[in-house]
């Protein structure tokens, strides 16, 4: 019996890595200048990836409704491991941009940039 838990607990440690490195899973975005945040669904999108917003949430966590639930905010994502590039829609903008994204266990670094190289950066936190 203690071999075979043993084996499920080294099953459970392998298989944590090969997640993490991975940028599909959802989401939590940085707060916004409202200080709401939304989750974001990374899935594959033919051979891309693409994330749509699936949930958001007011200051204090509680969900909220708003026009970008639903919306795709990343289409175009040519992923390789833990690293990929694509295209980020920018809601308070309405424009999109250049993104890198670069997965780090439970945290996605985001790196937007526009045609005149000012660029953005933002977090995100694995939710799932």
């Amino acid at each position: 019996m203690k071999r075979i838990t043993l084996v499920v607990a080294m099953l459970g440690l392998l298989a944590e890595p090969v997640h993490a490195a991975d940028l599909t899973g959802t989401w939590q975005t940085a707060p916004d200048a409202k200080a709401q945040t939304g989750h974001v669904q990374i899935t594959p999108c033919g051979a891309t990836l693409c994330g749509t917003v699936v949930r958001a949430f007011d200051h204090t966590g509680r969900p909220i409704v708003t026009a970008n639930v639903g919306k795709r905010i990343l289409w175009d994502v040519k992923a390789s491991g833990a690293t990929g590039t694509g295209r980020v829609y920018v809601p308070v903008m309405s424009r999109d941009f250049p993104v890198r994204l670069v997965a780090r266990g439970n945290r996605l670094d985001l790196k937007a940039c526009n045609a005149l190289g000012i660029c953005k950066s933002q977090v995100w936190n694995r939710v799932n």
